[in-house]
């Protein structure tokens, strides 16, 4: 999906996985709730959330300082807070080269609690650190899937 001069991509076996798990439990809410109770859910509204983040807030700037990660994770970014629940974190690379800009959506994170051994952040660090991440542009386009 091309958002604000940004191709967005989903990487597939992890955000791409999370994100379709998430549609299809909001479509079975939807099914199954009355309206009310349906637009309050917390799922539907995570949900929302996150795809707020990745058609509005991230494709403005995804390299403004609200979205920088530091030391071993300087690479990478994360959206906290902007509607997404706070123990929520969606990680994200984005890449301005030559050929064009794009924001590749990672993997949404959670818990987040500081300490805890499953800590989104220490885990995110531990799956950078394992190289689940591609680390060039095009190995991580051969791995996602168009948003």
């Amino acid at each position: 999906m091309l958002i604000n001069g940004w191709e967005v991509y989903f990487l597939r076996r992890l955000f791409g996985k999370q994100r379709r798990d998430l549609q299809a439990e909001v479509k079975r809410l939807k099914a199954t709730l009355p309206y009310d109770d349906y637009v309050r859910h917390p799922t539907v509204k995570l949900y929302a959330a996150i795809m707020r983040a990745i058609k509005e807030k991230i494709p403005v700037d995804p390299f403004a300082s609200n979205f920088v990660l530091t030391g071993p994770l300087k690479k990478f970014s994360r959206v906290k807070k902007m509607g997404i629940p706070h123990r929520y974190r969606l990680f994200f690379r984005a890449f301005q080269v030559s050929q064009g800009q794009s924001i590749f959506i990672l993997w949404l994170g959670y818990p987040r609690k500081e300490g805890d051994k499953n800590d989104c952040y220490r885990v995110f660090r531990k799956m950078v650190e394992r190289g689940d991440f591609p680390t060039s542009l095009d190995e991580l386009i051969l791995e996602s899937e168009q948003g």
